[in-house]
């Protein structure tokens, strides 16, 4: 198991700090054609039979797609409709990734209305079925992507959701995501449930390889983040020593809001080094 444990300056986002959760107002053969304006995104949506709902999509790729017969990395990426300042959270990651210059395709997951219901349980497991069994071959067959470099990415109760993920799969035979970030996650609002499921994985898994990434992020704020439930995620982790595992935690000195930004650039790092 591969371990780093980080504390780090504050740097982008907005918004001020709040609690544990955040009022956050196989690939193709015939790929999809995409706007050929660089960086364009495109709008879809797809029905769940899982949790019957419907969400809608925003998908971005970087200006290398179109002229490309290679498959990309595709980064998924919960409360994709949400608020979160200067601009939405899809706009935020997606102006990191331009400006970085990473290859990879960038889904926002619309639905922020519905995180009290698809980031906790109970419905987190059907939420989950969601994005494996539904979501993640539905991008994988209109557009090529990279079934080996999958990334979920999630902050507060969406970034609870992304650890929550992992431990489903964990507890599974398979893992569909290959790295999970998980910024200022509200693990501490069902905390009997992180335990469980925890607990699961770790039955299936202590004897065998947890070839999986995670990357928690928290802001310093003792109050006013969830700075404590993060770290214990992170410190069991850490005392199971999954094999194959490599876990990362960083201390961001910002608010419980602004975290998001600055976590997934630093994350970006770890994952296209």
């Amino acid at each position: 198991m591969l371990v780093l444990g980080l504390t780090a300056c504050g740097g982008g986002g907005g918004g001020g700090g709040s609690g544990a959760v955040a009022p956050l107002l196989p690939s193709a053969t015939q790929p999809a054609a995409v706007p050929s304006a660089a960086g364009r995104p495109i709008s879809d949506s797809i029905k769940s039979a899982e949790t019957g709902a419907t969400y809608q999509l925003t998908i971005y790729f970087p200006a290398s797609y179109s002229g490309s017969t290679k498959a990309y990395p595709v980064i998924y990426a919960l409360d994709g409709d949400a608020v979160n300042a200067p601009s939405g959270r899809f706009e935020n990651l997606r102006g990191i990734l331009e400006r970085k210059g990473i290859d990879a395709v960038l889904v926002g997951i619309g639905g922020t209305s519905r995180r009290s219901t698809d980031y906790t349980f109970p419905g987190a497991v059907p939420y989950h079925d969601f994005l494996t069994k539904e979501l993640v071959p539905f991008i994988e067959s209109k557009y090529r992507a990279d079934s080996t470099k999958r990334i979920l990415t999630g902050h507060s109760l969406s970034g609870s959701m992304t650890g929550y993920a992992l431990f489903l799969e964990g507890a599974g035979t398979t893992l569909t995501f290959s790295h999970f970030l998980s910024f200022d996650g509200s693990y501490g609002y069902q905390q009997a449930e992180t335990d469980t499921y925890e607990q699961k994985m770790y039955e299936v898994r202590k004897d065998k390889a947890l070839p999986a990434t995670l990357i928690l992020a928290r802001c310093g704020d003792t109050t006013q983040c969830n700075y404590q439930p993060v770290d214990a995620v992170y410190q069991k982790l850490l005392q199971r020593g999954y094999s194959g595992f490599q876990i990362v935690e960083k201390t961001y000195s910002t608010s419980h809001v602004a975290v998001d930004l600055p976590a997934f650039e630093d994350a970006l790092a770890v994952v296209f080094k």
